[in-house]
């Protein structure tokens, strides 16, 4: 049969109506019934099996879901089983008491197996033996009542009727009620889509071999007139059943092998031929329940191996797949993470951690060593007692201890470190954060309580100062206009600074969005500005503009950097009249990016500062006594340069003098991600501060 006919199939079953169920256990039991009646030995009167036992069993079981179906199963089971033996030739009361005494023992089964199986399956060894347990005390019960009615009956020895009603009913209620429990979730299993995956060829022609064999065996056993007690010569097929079958045909092979024995043994054959008609019944049953028990546990042994084996398959794969999740999440974060043992071997770091603490630390089970400076965050050197991870492999805490890592390359770290021990002295635990940024921010912050405390604070002076003058009433009107002059001019100061405050903040946080810029046009445009209004044209200054290299950047900002760039040249230049600007352009040959050139040949950069001439705030020296400034503008450049993926760097030319020079994206495909390209002529056009 197909896969898709046995799924229709089994989906059909698990899918029938109650009343059809109620019908067709009706009918199994009555067959059942017939088929024991009809198996007694001759002379004895014995039934030789009762397989009406075990479908009475499963009934009862199905139907205690509901009461009321309950109720109808064992209603039932009387007048079926009163009938039927009547009608095969038992007296009225012995009917009866084999009707109540299956009632009872099905009732009894039925109670105790939910109690002991909640989950109502057969699929360990364990659970077969409850079923096997449950089956014996059941079944004593019922045989109660086959004793009383022999003894109402009229029988000299009554309660020779108790051992073989036990035997047969015990062995039939085990066999034929573990088989059916496991028939029933196997239907229930492959209509919800579980289906086993189809048999090699291999497999299948094993099986085909245990069946021939099989039926060699009982055939040669059971099948012939020899009384030998040989019936052990099958128990090898049994075994091979139980170890290579799964449990639900393992089960069926016994049934169906005990079958063979009843029909052979029946028919005067076998070695149970020349014993007492009793006697025969007694080794015949007791012979298929051992040859049907030794395949069932064997094989629920078998299946409860491959379900452990599977689990710990999947306990397995469950646990790579956490640990495979755990690295790529804890190597994925901007946090340095690393564990080590007890005796300070690596046991694992992430990759942030050894980019911060540099690769000269340790690998994966080597003793960590340290191979860079730990100071704390006043400048003092760290020792190795109060390094936070000798701190936790001593069972100390250590949260949020800001250290100075000074790698021999003489970078940097400014880290906040976590560290804390594992659980059972395995190891330690160290978490840690960098704390750059925060640290430039709250340096720059500090720069800006400067800036503000003084530049923003002196022109309030200025302003008090004045002020106080203009109110004198006598004030010559010379003084009086010097004085509005000079506020003027304070004004002009404070404008300034915030106005370059504003810029320096704006030129990192802002959303940008590029196009395509004409170097040479701004540039012209800036130093038109500058030559054209009065009171910024400083001592005469020539300009010389060569910028056919177009970049593409945003342009609010690239007209700030551009405005800067020039003012400084033209502030720092040459007093006496003899100053040059020159604005060029060129191709960065390793990135094509385009570089723009801005160059004086006035005072210079002191070597000194070369490195320090970006960082906010700062002044040169030499350049004190000839401008103003906040220290702004240059930092401002940087942040321009830096948020559109470029640099900027400056250098003293021979000549005298200095020169800027800024990377920045000469293609589109160059801009950093995240800016987005606009069309020239839909870009804001903005005009030159």
């Amino acid at each position: 049969m197909g896969k898709g006919r046995m799924q229709a199939v089994t989906g059909r079953l698990a899918t029938l109506s109650p009343v059809t169920l109620h019908l067709l256990f009706a009918l199994l039991l009555a067959l059942a019934a017939v088929f024991g009646r009809n198996t007694n030995l001759e002379s004895s009167g014995l039934a030789l099996v009762w397989p009406a036992a075990g479908v009475n069993f499963l009934w009862g079981l199905w139907a205690s879901r509901t009461r009321r179906d309950f109720a109808i199963a064992l209603g039932c089971t009387i007048p079926i089983l009163a009938v039927v033996n009547l009608a095969t030739g038992l007296s009225a009361v012995l009917a009866l008491s084999v009707a109540f005494g299956s009632l009872a023992q099905t009732a009894l089964s039925v109670y105790f197996f939910r109690r002991i199986v909640p989950t109502l399956s057969i699929r360990t060894v364990g659970e077969y033996l409850r079923l096997g347990g449950v089956a014996i005390g059941a079944c004593s019960v019922g045989a109660l009542f086959i004793v009383a009615g022999s003894a109402l009956d009229g029988a000299a020895e009554p309660f020779t009727a108790f051992i073989p009603w036990l035997v047969r009913h015990a062995v039939s209620l085990t066999a034929l009620g573990s088989l059916g429990i496991v028939i029933a979730a196997s239907i229930a299993a492959r209509a919800r889509g579980e289906v086993s995956p189809p048999l090699p060829s291999a497999r299948r022609a094993e099986y085909a071999l245990l069946v021939v064999l099989s039926v060699v065996l009982y055939v040669a056993t059971f099948g012939t007139s020899m009384a030998l007690p040989v019936a052990y010569t099958t128990i090898p097929a049994h075994m091979w059943a139980g170890l290579r079958l799964r449990s639900a045909w393992a089960m069926v092979h016994g049934v169906i092998s005990g079958a063979f024995l009843v029909f052979f043994t029946l028919a005067g054959l076998g070695p149970f031929q020349d014993l007492r008609p009793d006697i025969a019944a007694y080794v015949a049953q007791s012979f298929m329940f051992i040859a049907f028990s030794l395949s069932a546990v064997l094989a629920l042994s078998m299946d409860e191996r491959r379900r452990l084996i599977a689990r710990l398959y999947r306990a397995t794969d469950e646990a790579k797949a956490a640990a495979d999740l755990r690295d790529l999440v804890i190597g994925r974060m901007n946090d340095g993470v690393l564990v080590t043992g007890p005796d300070r071997r690596l046991i694992f770091q992430n990759a942030t951690s050894a980019r911060w603490l540099g690769p000269g630390t340790a690998q994966p089970g080597e003793v960590w060593t340290r191979d860079y400076q730990v100071t704390a965050s006043n400048g003092e050197p760290l020792t190795d007692a109060d390094n936070p991870l000798t701190l936790a492999l001593q069972g100390v805490v250590t949260e949020r201890l800001d250290l100075d890592l000074i790698h021999r390359t003489g970078e940097v770290k400014y880290l906040s470190v976590d560290a804390m021990p594992l659980p059972n002295g395995q190891g330690a635990l160290v978490v840690m954060r960098n704390v750059t940024d925060e640290r430039v921010h709250q340096r720059d912050l500090g720069r800006f309580a400067s800036v503000v405390a003084h530049d923003l604070l002196t022109p309030l002076t200025v302003f008090d100062g004045w002020l106080e003058m203009l109110e004198d009433p006598h004030l010559p009107p010379a003084e009086r206009q010097a004085s509005i002059e000079r506020l003027q001019q304070a004004s002009l100061r404070m404008r300034n600074l915030i106005r370059n405050l504003l810029a320096y903040s704006l030129a990192k946080e802002e959303k940008l969005s590029a196009s395509r810029i004409d170097v040479a046009e701004v540039a012209e445009g800036i130093i038109d500005l500058r030559t054209a209004l009065p009171g910024t044209q400083l001592p005469a200054v020539t300009f010389d503009v060569s910028a056919p290299h177009p970049v593409y950047a945003d342009e609010r900002l690239f007209l700030q950097l551009m405005e800067n760039l020039i003012g400084n040249a033209m502030k720092y230049g040459r007093t006496d009249g003899t100053g040059e600007v020159r604005v060029s352009t060129s191709t960065d040959a390793s990135s094509g990016r385009t570089l723009v050139h801005v160059q004086d040949n006035g005072i210079g950069v002191p070597e000194a500062d070369l490195e320090r001439v970006f960082e906010e705030f700062h002044r040169s020296e030499n350049g004190l006594g000839q401008a103003t400034g906040t220290g702004l503008g240059l930092a401002i450049c940087r942040r321009i340069a830096e948020s559109h993926g470029g640099t900027i760097t400056v250098r003293n030319v021979e000549q005298g003098g200095a020169e800027f020079t800024v990377s920045l994206p000469g293609a589109p495909g160059q801009l950093p991600e995240g800016i987005p390209l606009v069309d020239a002529e839909d870009s804001p056009q903005v005009p030159a501060p």
